[in-house]
């Protein structure tokens, strides 16, 4: 064991990272505040690592926290408890538990298992698309589930299945929650069948340490990429369908609309999206320019079907801005001067146009 680093080779490794991600996100100097956030979200990404790459353990799963109010990367939605484990693709693995009464809850098979710059790089084959909705499953009468998920369905076995792809290495939940006050999470396990588990080696355990400066910058830089990436293929004050978020293995019911704010504090965006005739869940956000969605707890910045307030029309019309325009259907960009504006529509007719108008402040209940 002398041949393993030591803690402060762990530490070693993990200086500069701020420095590096810094250098993407301020090219041109920055201020102490944004400095100082920068090492809070970096420290975030730290702890959701440790969480999410070192402790967890594919012979011995746990739905470990990924994205949400702490751990701000990729624009959590409001609406989403996201949680993440690593599989073995040749692993036999049951998932149960209640079904409890929020919205949806799905389960993605993904091929990567940490997220880089180079996930921004078009594909050559097609991605992985496989998402499961509890919903698909026998719900008995007091909410309870269980389902098996292995490469094939196991010899003798008659309940519900889900077959695990073999490019599989990580699974995503995505427990959606509109009516935040009455509406019940699920509560969701998972457990291996074909592997008694052992504790992880401590090479192994080393190893993984080792990856956090790779973790932590690799997150928050493919996420500031893709903002940047978003401000020259889609433009600035425009909400458009997300291409790229497709090609890469989205949630595959799911499309996904993004564009850039930037505007003055006196200025708003009138964004107008005539809603689809059947849509299962929609819902819109505003997020900073390194793809942080902005503080939900206290500032609205996200709105969903059970928030909102929808036109006569059928039109939904929401307004970005930092000043309050005294309208129902705000959202807070709070002191960014620009950032990325994300829409969702899940399992949706049709996915309509939306529409994007820069006005003053003063002006907003004149259109």
């Amino acid at each position: 064991m002398g041949g393993l680093p030591t803690w402060d080779d762990q530490m070693e490794a993990l200086k500069g990272v701020v420095d590096r991600l810094m250098t993407i996100w301020r090219p041109d100097g920055a201020t102490e505040a944004e400095l100082q956030d920068m090492n809070k979200l970096a420290l975030s990404i730290l702890a959701s690592g440790y969480l999410c790459h070192v402790y967890t353990d594919r012979r011995r799963p746990v739905f470990m926290p990924l994205w949400n109010y702490a751990f701000n990367q990729g624009g959590p939605n409001p609406d989403y408890v996201y949680l993440t484990t690593e599989v073995d693709p040749d692993g036999v693995y049951q998932i149960s538990g209640y079904r409890g009464t929020s919205r949806f809850v799905e389960i993605t098979q993904q091929e990567n298992d940490m997220t880089t710059p180079e996930n921004l790089k078009p594909r050559t084959t097609p991605p992985l698309r496989v998402t499961n909705d509890l919903d698909e499953l026998t719900i008995g009468e007091d909410g309870y589930f269980s389902v098996i998920l292995s490469a094939e369905r196991p010899a003798g076995y008659t309940g519900d299945w889900w077959r695990l792809d073999p490019r599989c290495r990580r699974l995503l939940m995505r427990k959606c929650a509109c009516d935040w006050k009455n509406e019940v999470d699920a509560r969701v396990a998972i457990n291996r069948l074909d592997d008694p588990g052992e504790d992880m080696s401590p090479e192994e355990s080393a190893r993984r340490f080792s990856e956090l400066a790779a973790w932590v910058q690799g997150t928050i830089e493919f996420d500031m990429r893709l903002v940047r990436y978003y401000r020259e293929h889609h433009g600035i004050n425009v909400l458009l369908k997300s291409q790229w978020i497709e090609q890469a293995g989205g949630l595959a019911k799911q499309a996904y609309y993004d564009g850039i704010y930037q505007i003055d504090d006196d200025e708003a965006l009138i964004v107008e999206v005539p809603l689809p005739k059947q849509c299962h869940y929609w819902q819109i956000l505003v997020a900073d320019d390194r793809f942080a969605t902005v503080d939900w707890v206290n500032r609205l910045s996200s709105l969903n079907d059970t928030q909102a307030r929808v036109d006569g029309d059928g039109t939904l019309r929401v307004v970005v801005s930092r000043q309050d325009p005294g309208v129902h259907n705000w959202l807070d960009k709070a002191d960014y001067p620009w950032g990325i504006l994300q829409m969702r529509l899940y399992r949706a007719s049709e996915h309509p146009e939306a529409t994007v108008t820069r006005v003053p402040v003063a002006d907003v209940r004149k259109h």
